[in-house]
């Protein structure tokens, strides 16, 4: 059977446009003399759609563009991800995550989702009623089981603990099916893409059936999908992929010998990474209307790749950059950042802050009661460089970019209403030790973030002679425990006995807590780990677990 996976980019809410995608794919599938297009889960409203579901209107206008999508067909069929209404239910929401089937000008079948993934960045429990029962669906001389991403995220040939107790995919096979079609919207994280490749490759050797997994690309506010869609024939080989963070359409006929199989499904992790992160700010940007994007240049090491990831995302003619020193500054730190603008072919401003902070100390002299300099004045300097760019990106309309690093935004090393504003925050899941990776991977055939700025010690340079590990143990360190303790689920006993410092963990940790609010109050984080800041993570700001 030959089967067009037709991998796109959906726009949340945006159903004419959706619409107009799926059938462009799928008339480009007929020229192809392919017998089914598949189009990933919830194609047609876009992944995650969140509270939009709860919109009865909503809700009927992606039912009528449901039928326009078929009415279209012929007797190529058409497979795409949508949601669906049981009317008559009175228990339960009667909405469904469903794989909608059609072909000769209407619905034929629909398959609704199972398993109703309510973890992490899911929340589908909130809104979807799981499928009473699954069905095979014969269709051109064979038996289509198709399913909905999570319904085969539980194997168990492969995983040693399920999730749930019982598994879609084994069904549809006792049922007969012949070849196996899941849609999916699974969302990227480094590491994922092997281990989805290792689950598929042992559900298709093990039941010698071939499948295809057509999943979705692009970047929803900070949830980003790598699209990689994956053809297995019967032998367990995977003989098709698509591409990696970008659109693709390509066939797959199950009735081809393949030579070759695919091995390496997964690079670098600086590669990796740094590809999933410029989609992530380029579709933020087109998605949200913003052409052009905004970033403070500090002469630092994070601010320096995030103008490296804007200009990949949007071209250098739409970045634009700023420059604010204080006294503090150093002569290197706005050299640095010359260099680098020069090196990128980015315009910018340089507008001092020292005039305007001078006179809000002076301002607030008699408020402050002699009390000595602390903290106080450094987070002025930073909400000063905030008021800057923020009536910059007001007046011109430009995308501000907010340049914290995971390490920063765990430990709270971070100015609230600062150096935090910003719509995006583009390396907010990237560690501190990663982001030196990154920049020294951009750097492998010629100097673009000048060395200068990745030899550096880091500093916030907000009083005379600071380092980052005035306040912070050594970033080598640091990640360590932050990792372990964000990512890992470990917890205090478990980490000292890696790490073998228990006042240093507690510090840590407390720092993690403690920051809870301001990570609240945070831009949108784009995710590339599997436990990012965010939707992902909620932790309560007022506890006390670890005083």
């Amino acid at each position: 059977m030959k089967i067009a996976v037709c991998q796109f980019n959906p726009i949340i809410g945006d159903l004419e446009y959706n619409k107009a995608q799926i059938i462009e794919g799928y008339q480009k599938a007929i020229k192809d003399k392919a017998e089914i297009a598949v189009f990933p889960e919830l194609a047609l409203c876009g992944y995650p759609p969140q509270d939009l579901v709860e919109k009865q209107e909503f809700r009927d206008a992606v039912r009528k563009k449901s039928e326009e999508i078929a009415s279209v067909t012929k007797s190529t069929a058409l497979i795409f991800g949508s949601i669906t209404e049981d009317y008559e239910v009175n228990v339960g929401t009667g909405i469904y995550n469903s794989a909608v089937l059609c072909f000769n000008g209407r619905i034929q079948f629909i398959q609704n989702k199972t398993l109703i993934p309510n973890y992490d960045v899911f929340d589908e429990v909130r809104y979807f009623e799981p499928a009473k029962d699954v069905f095979v669906f014969e269709f051109g001389g064979e038996k289509l089981g198709i399913s909905i991403c999570e319904d085969i995220w539980n194997d168990a040939d492969y995983w040693k603990k399920r999730l749930y107790p019982i598994d879609p995919i084994k069904k549809l096979l006792h049922k007969g099916a012949s070849i196996l079609i899941n849609i999916s919207a699974s969302p990227y994280a480094y590491g994922k893409r092997k281990e989805r490749y290792m689950m598929l490759k042992t559900l298709t050797s093990d039941e010698k059936i071939p499948l295809v997994y057509a999943c979705s690309v692009g970047s929803q506010t900070d949830l980003i999908f790598d699209g990689a869609s994956m053809c297995f024939n019967k032998k367990g080989n995977l003989v098709k992929m698509g591409k990696f963070f970008h659109e693709d359409y390509f066939i797959y006929d199950t009735n081809e010998n393949f030579n070759d199989e695919i091995v390496e499904v997964e690079r670098s992790f600086e590669e990796e990474v740094l590809d999933a992160l410029i989609l992530g700010l380029r579709d933020y940007a087109v998605k949200t209307g913003f052409k052009k994007a905004l970033i403070g240049l500090s002469g630092g090491i994070d601010s320096a790749l995030v103008t490296y990831i804007a200009v990949q995302a949007l071209g250098k003619d739409n970045v634009h950059v700023v420059l604010m020193p204080s006294k503090y500054s150093s002569t290197g730190s706005i050299k640095d950042s010359e260099k680098l603008i020069k090196n990128l072919g980015i315009s910018f401003d340089k507008i001092t802050i020292q005039p305007v902070v001078d006179k809000i100390l002076e301002v607030l002299k008699p408020a402050f009661n002699n009390k000595q300099e602390d903290i106080t004045e450094e987070n002025i300097q930073s909400r000063v460089r905030g008021v800057y760019l923020m009536a910059l990106s007001n007046k011109h309309g430009y995308l501000l970019c907010a340049t914290g690093n995971k390490s920063e935004l765990a430990t709270g090393y971070a100015t609230l209403y600062g150096d935090m504003c910003g719509a995006v925050s583009v390396i907010g899941d990237v560690y501190k030790t990663q982001v030196y990776k990154i920049a020294k991977f951009i750097n492998r055939e010629k100097e673009i973030i000048p060395n200068e700025i990745i030899q550096k010690t880091p500093s916030a340079e907000l009083k005379p002679l600071q380092t980052d590990q005035d306040t912070l143990p050594p970033y080598e360190i640091l990640d360590v425990i932050l990792k372990m303790y964000l990512e890992d689920y470990k917890e205090y006993n478990e980490i000292v006995g890696i790490v073998k410092n228990e006042e240093l963990v507690k510090k840590v940790l407390r720092m993690v807590d403690l920051n809870e609010f301001k990570r609240k109050q945070a831009a949108p984080v784009l995710r590339v780990s599997t436990k990012a800041f965010g939707y992902g993570r909620r932790y309560p700001i007022v506890q006390g677990w670890r005083r």
